[in-house]
């Protein structure tokens, strides 16, 4: 807040251990300031009841709560040289051109559970912030308020980006539509989506980095335009004071997640989205 022209930033407390700070930054200028940040600090398991493994990257302890772990994909099986000359990966079923191919992460020759490992960022942001910013110049006001998250990551699943793994029920995004392997057609071995199949692919349909997508954005929450008449008009009017505004809730969000709104937090787009909101208003005192 800025009612004495300084700016400062915020940190608060949450259930997962983080402390509160303020920070004085700086003197700034008249017009309003407003900065909000919610930084995840102490973030680290220190223990778990869980199995002992050969694999410490398995293991929850020691790294972030909410870690996303899965396998790491190296792009699509080529052809069926390219499934011969690779590790063995038939733990999830017969795989074929197109289907993903994993990492064998510890080396053993064998695709499987052992090689999942942590990928990308937490499942929940670690980093959660808020500006705002405010003018007036000759009757005219403006307000902006940006929210924002970072250091997130997520995977993406359901028959919208996997389609037919719910059988013959469900629709699918348009952004598979010709990003798909496919023999004779598409068969690059960095095509955006897997080969087509039937019901669920258990190969292709696992957590991984083929999957994980980055949940920060930026979003343009409210922005109000408003302008005050000037004493003269509205005292004309028999009116003490008249200003017209206009708000706009949800207008811009920047992300590079492109398929739905990131901040829904779901896996699948299959949640109603945040609706973008215009007002246009007139405030009159008599």
């Amino acid at each position: 807040k800025s009612d004495e022209s300084q700016i400062y930033i915020w940190t608060f407390s949450t259930y997962d251990g983080q402390n509160c700070h303020r920070i004085h930054l700086s003197n700034f200028l008249k017009q309003g300031i407003r900065v909000q940040l919610l930084i995840r600090i102490n973030n680290k398991i220190l223990a778990a009841d869980e199995a002992n493994s050969a694999y410490p990257y398995i293991r929850d302890t020691g790294y972030r709560v909410n870690q996303a772990k899965g396998l790491i994909a190296l792009g699509l099986f080529k052809d069926y040289d390219d499934i011969r000359n690779s590790p063995q990966q038939t733990e999830w079923g017969t795989v074929m051109p197109g289907d993903i191919k994993y990492k064998d992460v510890n080396s053993d020759g064998v695709i499987n559970d052992s090689d999942r490992v942590p990928i990308g960022s937490t499942t929940r942001p670690n980093l959660i912030y808020g500006f705002g910013m405010s003018a007036t110049w000759k009757g005219f006001d403006v307000n902006l308020h940006f929210q924002g998250a970072g250091k997130s990551s997520f995977f993406i699943d359901g028959f919208g980006v996997r389609p037919f793994s719910g059988g013959d029920w469900g629709n699918i995004l348009t952004d598979v539509v010709g990003n798909y392997w496919s023999l004779g057609t598409n068969e690059n071995p960095d095509a955006k989506y897997p080969r087509l199949t039937w019901q669920n692919n258990s190969n292709n349909n696992r957590e991984s980095t083929y999957w994980l997508r980055d949940g920060s954005y930026l979003r343009l929450k409210t922005v109000e335009v408003g302008y005050t008449l000037p004493k003269n008009i509205s005292r004309a009017i028999l009116m003490n004071n008249v200003r017209i505004f206009f708000i706009g809730t949800n207008l811009l969000t920047f992300s590079k997640f492109k398929l739905w709104d990131p901040e829904m937090g779901s896996s699948n787009g299959q949640q109603y989205p945040l609706s973008k909101i215009l007002t246009l208003g007139l405030t009159v005192n008599i």
